[in-house]
This record gives structure tokens, sequence and C-alpha cells, in this order.
């Protein structure tokens, strides 16, 4: 094993390997890679913290890799994992890096964690040319670029000064030169083909044409891929709202591709790439739709969209109508086309039968329903019981016992969209709202039983005093004469032998 190189700028102690922001890397990014990537290159870099995949696949494919990272500690362990000949760690900063040409470059981590403490402050068009100077006349480049127009940047409810933290430092936080839209980015560098790139923390969740993007609507499919990448990016991020509704008004407007969390640019001659890419898929677009894996899937609104703008309208006989035709899972991937639909791009889960999906599908629809906080016409008793999910599946024609509605939500919770550390703010002041309205009405129920306690105890007090006044009435009853005479009238009426009494009494007088 060859000791690793040191050019100026290193930094130690330091790692970049274990910080909030992870390497680049991701099943979506080395499929692109794979596709784009020479399949036998001479010599290819790797510029900033990138993962050992993405460092392997491209060892396959070069005669020999040199990988640039800063940290000094960082490159001994790579230094460790790539022991051959094929590969040369250098620690230290882009600027202290003079060796090229080089047949390939590879920055998908981008360029703000290749400088040092000690690297001059340059602004991200200076960076940039130091990248494409290590690179030949004909040489493959890719480049990320981040977004600080993102929408997961937008809404972070973080002070700017607490969004890095010592363990992700960058030499310019505030860069005015820095390209900050598609547009921009093509004219800062000589792209082939621009990505919107969403990523998880560092970890690519989806790469998507940003002409595709540009042209997603919401319900579509483009669209579909674009908010589930936003909802990977922003899970790691405290939010001021929920981006679902602003996302919906981007693609509107047509701007799903100018509010990714960043991009990446292919310059120079590339393999055949593909419009989308996944971790498991890679999809292609035309005029006609998309194809996944040689199936079409028509370009049109997702049955959920649908369903959501008859639900919005308080339309319940339309939606019952379309409700009726629902037949598959899960439905915000489901795309109408003639008299049916086509699935998407969803995995069904595997051993589940068909009521069970459509029970797990019109589950998922009520969750997703009840976050984003939709209008629609069914009272709240029935959304906060099964009564409603009930009810839509009796619209798709099945039946509901607790055994497929148990098993729904079982199928549905696999679907369920990435953990949000910390509910946004906007969802807490509206659950706050919530809770001061049913305080509120809490507070006047408890007044309504005060008053009534109030006016039965007033009531319970005016019968005792009639009790009493009665009783001293009885009392002063019993003592009265004309009670005495009616006790001895009382007692003379059971005299058998008025005679036999006469005498006995003329006998005690007597006496």
């Amino acid at each position: 094993m060859s000791d690793i190189e040191v050019v100026r700028g290193e930094i130690q102690p330091w790692t970049d390997y274990s910080s909030y922001r992870r390497p680049a890397g991701g099943e979506a990014l080395l499929a692109l890679l794979s596709d784009a990537l020479p399949q036998n290159s001479g010599r290819t870099l790797i510029a900033g913290p990138h993962s050992t995949e993405v460092i392997r696949l491209a060892v396959a494919r070069s005669r020999h890799v040199t990988v640039l990272i800063r940290s000094v500690s960082d490159a001994g362990d790579l230094n460790t994992a790539f022991p051959g000949s094929e590969v040369t760690v250098i620690a230290g900063a882009l600027d202290g890096l003079a060796d090229g040409p080089y047949d390939v470059v590879i920055a998908a981590d981008g360029l703000d964690r290749v400088l040092g403490y000690d690297s001059p402050a340059l602004d991200w068009p200076q960076r940039a040319g130091l990248l494409q100077a290590l690179a030949g006349p004909e040489a493959l480049v890719l480049i990320a670029v981040e977004n600080e127009f993102a929408l997961p940047a937008q809404f972070d409810r973080r002070p700017v000064d607490s969004r890095h933290g010592d363990d992700e430092w960058r030499p310019l936080h505030d860069d005015p030169a820095r390209p900050t839209s598609p547009d921009q980015v093509r004219a800062a560098l000589p792209v082939t083909r621009l990505y919107a790139l969403f990523d998880a923390a560092g970890t690519s969740h989806t790469l998507l044409d940003t002409t595709a993007a540009a042209e997603a609507r919401p319900g579509r499919l483009g669209a579909r891929l674009a908010h589930d990448g936003l909802a990977a990016s922003a899970a790691h991020t405290p939010l001021v709202a929920s981006i679902t509704a602003a996302a919906d008004a981007a693609a509107r407007a047509g701007l799903l591709g100018a509010v990714a969390p960043g991009w990446l640019a292919i310059c120079g001659p590339a393999g055949t790439t593909h419009t989308a890419y996944t971790a498991a898929q890679r999809l292609d677009r035309d005029d006609n739709g998309w194809t996944v894996d040689g199936r079409h899937i028509p370009d049109t609104v997702a049955a959920e969209t649908e369903l959501f703008r008859l639900a919005a309208a308080e339309d319940v006989p339309g939606f019952r109508a379309y409700a009726a035709r629902i037949q598959a899972f899960p439905l915000d991937d489901l795309y109408p086309a003639g008299d049916g639909f086509v699935p998407g791009v969803t995995q069904v889960p595997a051993g589940a039968g068909r009521e069970e999906l459509l029970a797990a599908a019109w589950f998922r629809f009520r969750d997703r329903l009840v976050a984003a906080h939709r209008r629609h016409p069914w009272p709240p008793w029935m959304v906060d019981s099964d009564d409603l999910v009930t009810t839509w599946l009796a619209m798709s024609g099945v039946e509901a016992n607790p055994e497929l509605l148990a098993r729904g939500r079982e199928l549905a919770a696999l679907l369920a969209g990435p953990v949000v550390d910390e509910p946004d703010l906007a969802s807490v002041l509206a659950e706050a709202e919530e809770d001061r309205k049913r305080a509120k009405e809490l507070a006047g129920r408890i007044f309504g039983l005060e008053r009534t306690l109030r006016f039965r105890d007033q009531s319970l007090k005016t019968r005792e005093q009639a009790i009493r006044n009665l009783r001293k009435e009885v009392r002063g009853f019993r003592a009265s004469p004309v009670l005495k005479l009616h006790e001895v009238a009382r007692k003379a009426a059971k005299i058998k032998d008025p005679k036999g009494f006469a005498r006995a009494v003329k006998r005690r007088i007597g006496r």
C-alpha cells in the first residue's frame, strides 16, 4: 500500500465522511454514472468526498483514479480501502492540485468541500475554473451545484447562521456568483445535459432532467418524481411549512427544475443517459409519455390528484363515480388510459390480494388528504375513524371488515413517506389553533354544565325548604285540639261494645 500524497490546503484533524452531509453517493447517482462514464478511460479525477461505491465504479471504468480529499484522516482511510496502484489518494485542496489533464472529472459532491482553511476565498466560478482546468479538451466532467433557491432551503425554519455546523465547514456561505437556476448553470458551464438533483443529506434519491422537470405538471409522473425527491430532501430539515403545496405551485408554473436542492451538470461526451433515475429504475420520456423497463406510462393526471380536486369541489357524486373505477394501488401512481388505468413506477407489495391493495390505496389516500389539510366534504368523525375508508371501499365495490382494514393499514404504512424528525411549524400552529378552538368549545360546554348544576342545586334547595316547612306544619297540626279530638274519635270508632264501654267508664268515674 502506497502512502497518501499531500498538497497545499490539507485539513487535519478533520473528516467529511461522518458529518451531517454524507459523501456523494446513492443508487440514483451510481445508475447515472454507470451510463455516463466511458467503459475504458485513461485518468479519472474524483474531487471531494464521494462514497466508496462511486470510487469503485470509477476504478472499474478507468486505468487510473485520483481521489482528492481535503481531510488527511479521510485520505488515509480511503488509501486503506483502495490499496492497489490504480488509485492515488491525495490530501489537500483543489487549488493545490496541478497534475492534469484528466479524461474524466467527477465532482458529484459539488465544489463546497474542496478547499481548506488556508485556501483563498475562491467563489464558485473560480473553483469551477480550477476544476475545468484539470480536465482535458475532450474530457467528461460531472459537477454538482447546490441550489440556494431550493424549496427545502426556503422552508427551513432555522436561522441562516444555524444551518451549517462546525462539521460542515464551507469556504463561502454567501456567494453571489454561485449559479441559482438551470439557465445560470448552463451559462456557467458547457453543459450537455443537466439534471435536477434531489438528495437526502448527500445521498442521491432522484435525478430528473431539468427540461422534463420544467414540463411536469401537478399529478403527472414527472411531478411525482420531483415530489418524492423533495420529500426525501426535506426529511432532515426542520420546516416552516410542508412543501407539498409549494411544489404543486412550482409545477403549475413550470419551475420544478428551478426549486430542486441542486443540479448535476454533465459536460462533454457521455454515454447514453436517461430522462430520470431513481434508486431502482431508469425512466425515459418522449411526446407519448414515459417508458419504464419497456412499459409505457401515459403522461396523464394521476387518480389521486383528480380525486383531490373532486373532494375540494365537494362533488360527492363525481367522486363516487370516479372511485367506482379504482381497482389498483396506489392512487398517486395510477394514471388514466382510455377506460382504465395504468400503474406507474411504485412496487406493489408482494403477496397482497386485490381487496387488500384497494384498502391500502384508500388508507394512503386518506392519510395524504389529511396531512396536506386539503378541503373535503366529509365530517371529522368519519375522517378520524375507519368509516371514511369503509365508505370509499364500498364505492370501489369492496365490503370492508376489521381484518381487511387492518391489513390495508399495514400495507399503506409500507409506502409511507420519509419520517420527519420534527413537525413543520405551520402544522404545529394549525394544531395549536385547533386546540384553542377545542378548548373554547369545551369551556362553553363546562359553563353550560355549571349553569345547569346551579339551577338544579337551587331547585333542590327550594324543595328542601318546602319539605322542612311541611314538616313544621305537620308537627303543629299534631298539637292542635282538632287533632286530639280526631284521635279520640278514631279510637272511639274502634269500640265494638259501646254499652259495655259506657258501664266501664261509669265505674271508673265513680271510683
